[in-house]
């Protein structure tokens, strides 16, 4: 070593204490926004990005950008990293959800595992305006009359007298929903009954987009010993959806603020007249 740093004309000191580059450790000059992050993403570690955990944070009474937000999800590595790329699929022009609740409403069912190997099906009439999940059905299968009976459900919820105003009712061609009593259940409750095109899922894209969003952020993150422990919190599950969950297509509202802020226009409209 001698040798090598005399050629070079360099004394020893050159090589041992050679100034290293120094790393800027990044300041947060606001803990309470990074501290509210921490809580938000405490019961959702995976799931939120930062455009719905700036909602959360505007929703606490917090005022930020959600730039603030992206750099120190980003410095404290709390970013979700999920991200699957979508694979190239025939183009549909047709849009699925609407301006205003109660014009158009999806029906769909999706299969969840347990751990113990249990299958099970949660089957759901959706809000394509509101994103609201009205009612819900889980059992371990499901027929064309446990579809009726559960849009009666949801028919009660939603109207006083049973009667559907001009709603469409939009479901896949699965056995279920194109059984030939379920169709006239449905006509004779008021329904416009549409069914979206063969090997087509997109085209049922707000359910679709729920059970992504739902087993994402609620099954795969929760214990799901068995069928009868995924019945016991499947409830919470979707309330929370409906009365928690920011979402992108509602200007960062939960659906069931949406729809309250709905009915308080509509009502307004009313007095108007």
């Amino acid at each position: 070593m001698r040798i090598v740093l005399k050629v070079l004309g360099k004394g020893q000191g050159w090589y041992f204490y050679r100034i290293k580059p120094r790393r800027l450790i990044p300041i947060i000059r606001r803990p309470e926004v990074a501290e509210a992050i921490r809580k938000i993403i405490k019961d959702r570690p995976a799931t939120y990005g930062y455009r719905r955990v700036h909602a959360k944070i505007r929703h606490m009474g917090i005022v930020c950008d959600s730039k603030t937000v992206n750099r120190y999800m980003r410095l404290k590595l709390w970013l979700a990293s999920d991200r699957q790329k979508r694979k190239a699929r025939e183009r549909r022009e047709g849009v699925v959800s609407v301006p205003e609740p109660n014009m158009r409403w999806a029906s769909d069912f999706t299969i969840i595992k347990a751990w113990n190997n249990e299958k099970g099906r949660l089957a759901i009439v959706i809000d394509c305006g509101s994103r609201q999940v009205i009612e819900y059905l889980w059992a371990r299968s499901i027929k064309g009359d446990d579809i009726g009976r559960m849009v009666e459900r949801a028919t009660e919820k939603r109207f006083a007298d049973g009667r559907v105003p001009l709603v469409e009712f939009l479901s896949d061609n699965g056995p279920e929903y194109i059984k030939t009593e379920l169709r006239l259940l449905l006509k004779q409750m008021g329904f416009t009954v549409c069914n979206t095109p063969i090997r087509s899922p997109e085209s049922n894209g707000i359910a679709e987009s729920f059970f992504k969003s739902f087993k994402r952020d609620y099954v795969y993150q929760n214990v799901c010993e068995s069928f009868e422990d995924i019945a016991a919190k499947i409830g919470g599950w979707i309330e929370d959806y409906n009365t928690q969950a920011p979402h992108s297509g509602l200007g960062m509202r939960t659906p069931a603020q949406f729809y309250e802020e709905w009915k308080l226009k509509s009502r307004l409209k009313v007095v108007q007249i």
